[in-house]
């Protein structure tokens, strides 16, 4: 892991060279392939994970092995700071999206480095309280908004707003139903069924390779007769 790189993580970023460069040389480096599970959920580690090229995302499964995505983690980010913290098992599964390399700090290592510079434990408990403001709102999503509109804030979460693909629509990729399903999550069928009433009231508009949705989605759907 070069310098210049840790550099740009947010955990590390106020350290020096020297400091740096201890953290690099007791990183060891793994690789996944896309599809390959990092670790389970329970199982128990404490190593901390930083993303040095990939993507991954962290998951639960239900009994039929449908998931449901947490979060999601791209260069730069870090995951396993809980089991790192508390010594427990860990509390999702953690999938490479795509092939990853990623360097790996045991609990031990991580710990030394916290009672040389508290700063990083600092850093880490920022960045901690971000990703439960985000799961508390998640949460809040789940509990009280209905599957169109989860699903039409996850539509339009993934389109351009700068690449208007029509008047009045955002730009957006498709999807499968599965994997939107897992996004808000829903189950596929009940994604495919909110599909099929949007595309019929024109909420969104199916192309070849792409989605158009409509800016006003979410008003559109509030005022759409029911039934």
């Amino acid at each position: 892991m070069l310098i210049n790189y840790l550099k740009e993580i947010p955990l590390f970023a106020h350290l020096k060279d020297a400091q740096l460069k201890e953290i690099a040389s007791r990183c060891k480096k793994v690789h996944f392939k896309k599809g390959e599970v990092i670790f389970h959920k329970t199982d128990m580690s404490t190593d901390l994970y930083i993303v040095d090229s990939g993507a991954l995302k962290a998951v639960l499964l239900d009994d039929d092995g449908d998931e449901i995505v947490l979060a999601r983690f791209e260069a730069g980010a870090f995951f396993g700071e809980l089991s790192l913290l508390d010594g427990q098992g860990r509390s999702a599964t953690i999938v490479a999206d795509t092939d990853s390399e990623l360097s790996v700090l045991s609990q031990p290592v991580f710990l030394e480095l916290v009672t040389k510079d508290p700063k990083i434990a600092i850093a880490l408990m920022t960045t901690m309280v971000g990703r439960l403001r985000k799961a508390d709102e998640k949460i809040e999503s789940l509990a009280f908004q209905e599957v169109g509109e989860r699903l039409i804030r996850a539509l339009l979460e993934g389109s351009s707003r700068e690449d208007k693909g029509a008047r009045g629509f955002l730009k957006g990729a498709r999807r499968t139903h599965k994997e939107l399903a897992s996004v808000i999550g829903s189950s596929r069928e009940a994604v495919s069924k909110c599909m099929k009433v949007l595309v019929t009231s024109g909420i969104v508009k199916e192309a070849e390779g792409y989605l158009l949705i409509a800016e006003n989605a979410l008003e559109s759907l509030k005022h759409r007769p029911s039934g």
